[in-house]
């Protein structure tokens, strides 16, 4: 008999697991990313989009490997430059590690003691030619002049050159020695001269210039660095055959006279470039002037020139005739 209820009980049915719904979110966020990031492939069935995105892994791939190989091949090939840079670079370090600096000073132009000449690009009227002539001078009578220094030696059948004589103090801060060993004339450049007139001062006896005098066009190939004081028994020899300039370490700072020497009617601009060792063995070149030096030889002996000379005794003589000096200092002079 029946009560009238059924055999069996309804059970409920059981929702999915939680792995299955981790499962379902991971792939509804996964094609949205995907969505996102390439929205061309929100249309295609899920075997395309697999072969969509195993192309874009796959190219992602090789080109991290094509990067990564074009980069040690980089590092190869410039690694060889890069050594060259480095040690061009630490070699400049080297150079100045405060071994040597130097200050250049020009020669006032009224310090030049005769004999010296001075040049102009203006050329004088018969009038001052005459007074010129007869002791009548006086160095405003030129304008924008130049004074200068010959240098020549003997045996050399030209002209001697001449050119502006620069003061250069060398000092060095090393605490350790610094032996200069040579100083050389480099990157010489010569034009010719714009000047027309030049006043010679003549005296009456020669007058040293203490220092080294460089000969900007021997084309010779004569070496420079020449010892211009002619009381010294190595006049007009290599300076640095004879010397060296010791600095640092205690030593007492240096200043050389130093004469650039150009021929008659041209104009040279140079360097002056120093080599020198330090306690290490070492040797380094190394230029000394910040600015290249101007060195005016004044005007060559060509036509449309004015090459004018003048005595110091013709120059006291005028000057004395015309109570231009204390009477002390005419005693004896005949008048002019």
């Amino acid at each position: 008999m029946s009560d009238g209820r059924s055999d069996s009980t309804e059970q409920p049915q059981a929702g999915p697991g939680r792995w299955a719904r981790a499962s379902r979110w991971i792939r509804a966020e996964g094609r949205f990313v995907a969505d996102t990031v390439h929205p061309e492939s929100a249309g295609l069935s899920r075997g395309r989009r697999l072969a969509t995105w195993s192309v874009v892994l796959v190219c992602a791939i090789v080109g991290v490997g094509v990067g990564t190989a074009v980069g040690m091949a980089i590092n190869f090939l410039t690694a060889g430059t890069e050594a060259g840079i480095d040690d061009h670079a630490q070699g400049d370090l080297d150079a100045e590690k405060g071994y040597i600096h130097a200050s250049f000073r020009s020669k006032p132009y009224d310090s030049y003691d005769p004999p010296f000449s001075v040049s102009s690009r203006t050329k004088l009227t018969p009038r001052q030619v005459e007074g010129i002539g007869s002791g009548e001078y006086d160095s405003s009578v030129l304008k924008d002049a130049v004074a200068g220094a010959e240098f020549g030696l003997g045996g050399d059948d030209r002209r001697p050159g001449s050119g502006q004589v620069y003061f250069v103090d060398l000092v060095s801060d090393s605490s350790s020695m610094v032996t200069v060993t040579d100083i050389d004339a480099v990157n010489i450049r010569c034009r010719r001269s714009d000047m027309v007139t030049e006043i010679y001062t003549a005296s009456e006896g020669a007058i040293p210039i203490v220092g080294l005098a460089f000969k900007l066009q021997d084309h010779r190939g004569t070496l420079n660095g020449f010892v211009t004081d002619n009381e010294d028994p190595n006049y007009g020899r290599q300076y640095f055959d004879h010397a060296t300039i010791t600095l640092g370490g205690g030593a007492d700072n240096q200043t050389l006279t130093v004469l650039g020497v150009a021929d008659p009617g041209s104009r040279c601009t140079w360097d002056l470039e120093s080599r020198f060792t330090t306690d290490d063995g070492e040797e380094h070149r190394k230029k000394l002037n910040n600015r290249p030096l101007v060195t005016e030889g004044g005007p060559d002996e060509g036509p449309g020139t004015q090459h004018l000379r003048v005595t110091v005794d013709k120059l006291i003589q005028w000057a004395c005739t015309h109570g231009q000096r204390r009477p002390d200092d005419c005693v004896g002079v005949p008048p002019a």
